[in-house]
């Protein structure tokens, strides 16, 4: 029963590969950071702002393609962050956070959907990035920011010894690894994600209303695999409150408000201008 229920909310994503970003000839490689298309392409920077998109889990930066597509036509250059998926989302946001140091470009735009919201939160913090020179603007897009319900299990520490360890390996196998430590709702990366650093300009918090959604259909119509994986209060970001926070609402499914991202784009319209 656990793993049945922790197979349907947190098998969320795709698959695809992502070569390292490249800035002007001779520039240092930023290990993490590439191409947000299938195949590898070397990505160099131009004048146009960064947008850095931070995939979910079980999911690879292709599944922002379309989302890619749509920011370089509003003027915005799209590169895309790979995490490890069987480590920690705080060793993701460690990893980001010296990404973004090294890119140090005057705007960034850093957007993470799902978990990679959770680690992308966590990166742009005051103590993972407390010299950034330039403009940060964040965006978080059906994040589970209150904790994941169904990972409450994982967390349960009689639980765990009662199950003589059959709970604690099921939940790193549907994880794929040990992120499940900061994805409950007791979680120290859910209850204490640390404070906005100064660079910091906004955080857009785009919660999305997943009910009746559904990611692939069968050719009579019926449903085939629902788009529903986290609830709107599993995406209250009432502990990371802040005053650069602005929550807006969308009514989209979980993989499709990114792979159809007109409405989230909408959404960023202030802060692509």
């Amino acid at each position: 029963m656990i793993r049945a229920v922790l197979v349907l909310v947190l098998g969320c994503g795709g698959a695809g590969r992502s070569d390292v970003l490249h800035g002007t000839p001779g520039a240092t490689t930023i290990e993490g950071l590439g191409s947000c298309a299938g195949e590898p392409a070397e990505v160099r920077f131009d004048d146009r702002p960064l947008a850095v998109l931070v995939h979910g889990n079980q999911a690879a930066p292709d599944v922002f393609a379309p989302l890619a597509a749509a920011l370089d036509a509003e003027g915005v250059q799209p590169v895309c962050f790979r995490w490890v998926q069987r480590g920690r989302l705080t060793f993701a946001a460690r990893a980001l956070a010296a990404a973004l140091t090294e890119l140090d470009a005057p705007h960034v735009l850093v957007l993470g959907h799902s978990l990679g919201g959770l680690a992308a939160r966590r990166a742009v913090t005051r103590d993972l990035l407390p010299d950034h020179a330039g403009r940060i603007d964040l965006v978080t897009v059906s994040t589970p920011f209150a904790g994941v319900r169904a990972a409450s299990a994982c967390a349960t520490t009689w639980l765990r010894f009662v199950s003589l360890g059959t709970v604690a390996t099921i939940c790193r196998r549907i994880t794929r690894g040990s992120k499940w430590r900061d994805i409950h709702p007791e979680a120290a990366l859910i209850t204490a994600p640390g404070e906005l650093g100064d660079a910091v300009r906004a955080h857009l918090h785009v919660v999305t209303d997943e009910r009746e959604s559904c990611r692939r259909r069968l050719d009579d119509g019926r449903c085939a695999k629902s788009d529903y994986v986290f609830a709107q209060a599993e995406q209250s970001i009432a502990s990371v409150a802040d005053p650069r926070v602005r929550t807006m609402r969308l009514r989209a499914g979980h993989g499709a408000v990114v792979q159809e991202p007109t409405a989230l784009i909408e959404a960023m319209r202030g802060l692509l201008a």
